[in-house]
């Protein structure tokens, strides 16, 4: 699909103005990324801003390869590498490809150079920083105090929301480290929403067959996750008719 079509598609990028479109649309490209793809490297500079248009990226913290935790993920209201409007150009967390698919992706440092002439865009990023933070604050807490299967129905269900999906390619192995629970717990949660029809298994795939059935599963965090995410989304509108 042409790049032109794809704006649209993106939260931030539907939102830029006129001037901050001719900027940086002939420095933007559409990248297909691939199931594992590492984005950024925890203390490496970031190289590029990824816009995911109906992917999405895990920001996660990585201790090792058998302990991985989600902090959050990054769908089509945000992008990888916005902590570099933050004055480091160095990724805070290991991101990586979690749902592959298309992106458009911006060089770092084409950004850092115009910045100034972007003041939607820097608005835009700084405010997303801000979601993520929120958003990582959620996902503490509910590690701290919520079950397992709580936990599951909350990830999945979040990443609908950022994707538009309803088919991900997660084995139950990938789902534990994720959710930061041995496999075994998660197999039997997943098991246990098979039976009530919540979702459908196969080889390496989960699909959700009951949005309303699985949200009901799911702690009160994906409702303050989701409510933040659509403040976020709709501040960005009220943003750009305040620049434009």
């Amino acid at each position: 699909m042409e790049l032109q079509n794809l704006f649209p598609k993106h939260s931030i990028l539907q939102n830029l103005l006129a001037s901050e479109r001719e900027l940086i649309t002939r420095s933007c490209e559409t990248v297909d990324l691939h199931l594992g793809d590492i984005i950024e490297e925890a203390g490496r500079p970031i190289q590029f801003l990824h816009f995911p248009i109906n992917s999405a990226i895990s920001l996660t913290n990585t201790q090792d390869q058998e302990h991985i935790v989600e902090v959050t993920v990054t769908g089509r209201e945000g992008c990888s590498g916005s902590s570099i409007v933050l004055g480091d150009d160095r990724s805070p967390c290991l991101a990586m490809v979690q749902i592959p698919g298309t992106a458009i992706r911006l060089a770092a440092a084409v950004v850092m150079d115009k910045l100034t002439s972007l003041p939607y865009l820097h608005a835009a990023m700084a405010r997303y920083n801000l979601l993520i933070m929120n958003l990582a604050v959620i996902s503490v807490g509910c590690s701290q105090f919520h079950s397992p299967a709580q936990r599951l129905a909350r990830w999945l269900k979040a990443h609908w929301q950022r994707t538009g999906l309803e088919t991900f390619p997660f084995s139950s192995d990938f789902l534990a480290l994720q959710v930061g629970v041995d496999s075994a717990i998660v197999k039997e949660a997943l098991k246990d929403f098979q039976k009530q029809g919540l979702l459908e298994l196969g080889l390496n795939r989960v699909i959700i067959a009951d949005q309303d059935g699985l949200e009901g599963e799911a702690c009160r965090c994906y409702t303050l996750a989701k409510e933040s995410v659509e403040e976020y989304t709709g501040a960005l509108g009220k943003l750009a008719k305040s620049l434009g």
